[in-house]
């Protein structure tokens, strides 16, 4: 039996662009996700790629309880759209699925190190009781040594000196792209990279001071997001915050 991980930051812009563009409440597209979620334990690898499925069998997948008022192949059309999805040379992955799951993964390889420890056990025992023929032990894979499927090559990112500055400082070093997309479009609200620099560090400077585990410390891409966590970190004086920008359709989480 396995599980799938689904975190408090599920609930954020992303989501309401998925209901608007479906038409339906954020509880029916959470539960549209977690049925995609469940169904690629067994039907994408670690990197999120899915494998042997296109659009049209998403859709087939996803059109088993859904609402008469939605068409599958909407469904699916909307979750790339919102980024829930990523559509890279034909190829279909799920956004951060290996940042989501990692539990997932953490747990598969726990279980299978401790398969071959008792399989190796059994052959002890049975060499012991029956010492000819003697068995050779089976040897348990190194996790460093996994390989990893090839994901495609994406543009690299030009990064600005100002955000170089603002990632040296932030305490936590996942997701530097998806943070830099963050990056600009808070700037383009009308927040100052000063004020992006200040708030990284004082939250860096709170971190260290509370002695925070880093898997408790938000992603860059999340303490930049739309829902701006990053004020709790900027003075108070600050008199006005710019209106948000109108949602790009690009936004990143957990994972995420």
């Amino acid at each position: 039996m396995a599980w799938i991980s689904v975190h408090e930051d599920i609930i954020g812009g992303k989501l309401r662009e998925l209901s608007k563009s479906l038409g339906c409440s954020q509880n029916e597209s959470i539960g549209i996700l977690i049925r995609l979620w469940l169904w690629c334990i067994n039907n994408a690898d670690k990197d999120g790629r899915i494998i042997g499925a296109n659009q049209d069998d998403l859709a087939e997948i996803l059109n088993i309880g859904k609402s008469k008022e939605i068409e599958a192949d909407d469904i699916v059309k909307s979750l790339i759209e919102c980024n829930w999805l990523e559509l890279v040379d034909d190829t279909l992955y799920i956004h951060d699925w290996e940042e989501w799951q990692e539990p997932l993964y953490t747990f598969k390889e726990r279980r299978e190190r401790d398969r071959l420890r008792k399989k190796n056990e059994r052959a002890i025992a049975r060499a012991s009781a029956n010492p000819t023929p003697k068995p050779e032990p089976v040897k348990e894979p190194e996790p460093a040594e996994v390989s990893k499927p090839e994901k495609p090559k994406r543009g690299k990112l030009d990064y600005t000196e100002n955000f170089e500055a603002f990632w040296s400082v932030y305490p936590r070093k996942e997701g530097k792209g998806e943070a830099y997309k963050k990056y600009k479009a808070r700037l383009n609200d009308g927040y100052t990279e000063q004020e992006l620099i200040m708030a990284a560090e004082n939250y860096a400077r709170r971190c260290a001071t509370e002695h925070t585990e880093i898997k408790y410390i938000k992603h860059a891409k999340t303490f930049l997001s739309d829902s701006t966590p990053f004020l709790d970190y900027l003075p108070k004086a600050r008199d006005t915050a710019p209106a948000p920008a109108q949602y790009n359709g690009i936004d990143g989480l957990p994972s995420s």
